[in-house]
């Protein structure tokens, strides 16, 4: 009795050992892939099982605005290691990056047997780019910073994508760094779209007498280098006073714009814009017998340049300078009784000085 106590007492004593895997810690919110969708991927890329040669932690978070996945990343060996935030549109593709580079800090760890590396943070956004067959990458020398598999090196299903990447940044030695290339499907690109909605208001000379006031509602597309949009725009009442007579004028216009968005860095751009202009300017005569109101008509090609800076992810302000060139203006006479006499005549070319306030909805930039 006592050597079966003995034996059963022995086997109660002995630790299970954890397995490879347990350093893997895969945290994410609801709709995402689970921790046995990141493990296959990561044993896919490697071609073989995960035997914890490194140390993963992995926390996803939702954000309220694009790109909706933040992903902060610390892949560690003996202790120290790289950490990182990768943010993308769909969670699927954080789980594509995390694969990617915990089976290349594998490789590394398993082959080379190198030092860990220094801690460090670095920041990037990663997007997934169609899959394209390469050869198998060479094995890293000892002493250099990891090579990031080629695209489709990795084996896995039909139809898996691969993330593209290349070293850059301060972490070039510790880890790759995923590049921001857009979904590329057969036949074109994809490019997501976005909307604005932009109130301007500022002075005017020329259609009407004297400086006027412009008030415009402008709505619009947004692509990441352009933007089309369709506005509204008002000049306020004003009168022109003549011997004969005075003439009360106000206008009402609608433009057609296409815009290019320039500037290097997203919270300033700088649109130049251009495009057509049509509409009318009614005009009411006082003083004069058998006066009457009529509208003019107005066509005018628009040209403008001006500047937008963000003061929060999705409103900007800003200013622009506007040159109108009047292809139709209208004319204001008085011609009963004797010759026709000119009371108000709108200018070819025309100024508007305008600031600006606009909302913006999924900007691309």
């Amino acid at each position: 009795m006592t050597p079966i106590i003995t034996v059963v007492a022995g086997l109660l004593a002995t630790q299970v050992p954890e397995p490879p895997a347990a350093g893997l810690v895969w945290d994410v919110p609801g709709g995402c892939p689970g921790r046995e969708a990141l493990l296959a991927a990561i044993e896919r890329r490697l071609g073989r099982a995960f035997a914890g040669e490194v140390q993963v932690e992995a926390r996803v978070a939702l954000e309220a605005e694009a790109p909706r996945y933040r992903l902060v990343l610390r892949i560690s060996t003996r202790g120290r290691g790289a950490a990182r935030t990768l943010t993308s549109q769909r969670c699927a593709a954080l789980v594509d990056a995390t694969a990617l580079l915990v089976a290349s800090a594998a490789r590394r760890e398993a082959e080379t047997g190198a030092a860990p590396i220094a801690d460090a943070v670095e920041e990037v956004e990663i997007a997934e780019t169609a899959e394209v067959p390469t050869p198998e990458p060479e094995a890293a020398a000892p002493g250099v910073g990891p090579v990031a598999p080629p695209v489709g090196s990795a084996p896995g299903p039909e139809g898996d994508t691969a993330l593209e990447v290349r070293l850059a940044g301060p972490l070039a030695e510790a880890a790759p760094v995923s590049s921001e290339t857009p979904l590329e499907a057969p036949g074109g690109r994809t490019r997501r779209l976005g909307g604005a909605l932009r109130v301007q208001g500022g002075a005017e000379l020329g259609a009407l007498p004297g400086v006027s006031g412009a008030v415009m509602l402008a709505g619009g597309l947004l692509w990441r280098r352009a933007r089309l949009e369709l506005r509204g725009t008002f000049l306020t009442p004003r009168t022109e006073e003549r011997p004969q007579g005075s003439l009360r004028a106000f206008a009402g216009m609608a433009a057609v714009l296409g815009c290019a968005r320039l500037g290097a860095r997203p919270r300033v751009e700088f649109p130049v814009c251009g495009g057509l202009e049509a509409g009318g300017v009614r005009g009411s005569a006082q003083g004069v017998v058998g006066a009457r109101s009529t509208t003019g008509r107005w066509l005018a090609v628009v040209a403008s340049a001006g500047v937008a800076v963000a003061v929060h992810p999705r409103v900007r302000v800003g200013a622009a300078l506007e040159g109108v060139a009047g292809i139709l203006v209208p004319s204001f006479e008085v011609r009963e009784p004797g010759p026709a006499e000119v009371l108000f005549a709108s200018s070819r070319v025309s100024g508007r000085l305008l600031f600006t306030a606009e909302l913006r909805f999924r900007d691309p930039r």
